[in-house]
């Protein structure tokens, strides 16, 4: 059985390939020039010809490419955050509009999609209007995997929320300056982290490409959210260190301009969908992440 997967060498498409390279034969689209190992192809589809190394029977389509969004966000990397979206989507479909569709796409995409509050908790049945970069762009990535649907394609919208993982990401950038002592709130600190472990990330799109009963969109984070203060005094006692020294919100926004909306304005998001579905999370509460992960 064939699995298309894009996006597979970053941070979750390495697990992920890690994960069913031996139950499936595994076709990786990359940018460059890899050398193939056993039941992984990678196929460099900036190549003119790269159509002709794709598999004829394509089971699923794993979508997980994007551009960093730990870049700082200029005016060229965030052409480069939509063009690796929703450009990559396109592509994907229009390949298949051509030749024989996937039964399944497991297209992700982000709890960005929701409007941010520290007061409302969302969960799939809400649907919200974009109103800064990050819901535009969400919107647009959603927009162009549901196209798939018209080939008759079951499609699978995944929000993931905060990534945990101790290979990269979010959380060592959190923990670092506990390490020199000078962790503590963000702003006012209560903004609200929804995150997930990368483990269940894996599990929840390994489950969902061969369950039917998966359908439409799920929120991919733990059903137990915190805000940010919460969050730093965990890392804080997991390592021993204070969570004390606050950074202003004004000072983030210096520091990182539109980039400091995915700090400061984030929102309460329930995955009320996968556990609808029976889906149990090896990693429910902060805690046990993080000593699994630091």
């Amino acid at each position: 059985m064939n699995i298309v997967i894009t996006g597979g060498t970053g941070l979750v498409g390495k697990e992920v390939v890690s994960s069913l390279k031996d139950k499936y034969d595994i076709y990786v689209l990359t940018r460059s020039d890899r050398q193939n190992t056993e039941n992984i192809t990678y196929i460099n589809w900036d190549r003119n010809d790269w159509e002709k190394e794709m598999p004829k029977d394509v089971y699923a389509v794993i979508n997980l490419a994007g551009a960093s969004l730990q870049k700082r966000w200029t005016k060229e990397h965030k052409k480069n955050i939509i063009s690796s979206r929703v450009d990559t989507t396109k592509r994907l479909y229009n390949y298949f509009k051509q030749n024989r569709a996937p039964q399944v796409l497991f297209n992700a995409s982000a709890v960005g999609y929701y409007t941010p509050s520290k007061f409302k908790t969302y969960d799939e049945t809400d649907i919200c209007i974009p109103d800064d970069f990050l819901s535009d762009v969400v919107s647009l990535w959603e927009g162009y995997a549901r196209a798939f649907k018209k080939l008759g394609t079951r499609v699978i919208i995944g929000r993931f929320g905060i990534i945990f993982s101790n290979k990269g990401g979010a959380l060592p950038l959190m923990v670092k300056p506990y390490h020199f002592f000078v962790g503590g709130p963000i702003g006012d600190g209560q903004q609200w982290f929804s995150w997930v472990h990368i483990d269940d990330a894996i599990r929840v799109i390994n489950q969902s490409i061969y369950m039917n009963e998966y359908d439409g969109v799920f929120n991919i984070t733990s059903p137990n959210p915190l805000t940010q203060n919460d969050l730093g005094k965990a890392i804080g006692t997991k390592l021993g260190k204070p969570h004390w020294i606050p950074v202003p919100a004004l000072v983030l926004k210096v520091i990182l301009g539109e980039q400091s909306n995915m700090i400061l304005n984030t929102q309460k998001v329930l995955p009320v969908r996968l556990e609808s579905k029976g889906f149990e999370f090896k990693f429910s509460n902060i805690n046990d992440a993080l000593i699994d992960l630091i």
